[in-house]
């Protein structure tokens, strides 16, 4: 029996190089972006929040008085006001 013709099962080879070459790129690319992105935002975001005190920001945007944020006491006694529903004393 002589040696195996060269040409035979070449696109299987190639096929199934190929699709380990891209099974590889995507695995990859997935761990570089979860890594190098995701993983980095995650930890801000916990570094930020470990400090953050929403209460006090909220106090600190009302007492601004820029009148651009509804909700603060004030500016909801003003609106109440206008429309002439009563309100407890702030």
């Amino acid at each position: 029996m002589g040696p195996p013709a060269p040409m035979r099962n070449m696109l299987h080879s190639y096929g199934r190089q190929a699709l380990l070459v891209s099974f590889a790129a995507a695995v990859a690319s997935t761990a570089v972006f979860y890594f190098g992105y995701v993983q980095r935002r995650h930890d801000k975001y916990e570094e930020f929040f470990k400090n953050y005190d929403p209460y006090a920001r909220m106090k600190e945007i009302c007492a601004s008085n820029k009148g651009y944020m509804h909700t603060c006491p004030q500016e909801l006694a003003k609106f109440y006001e206008e429309k002439g529903k009563p309100i407890a004393d702030l």
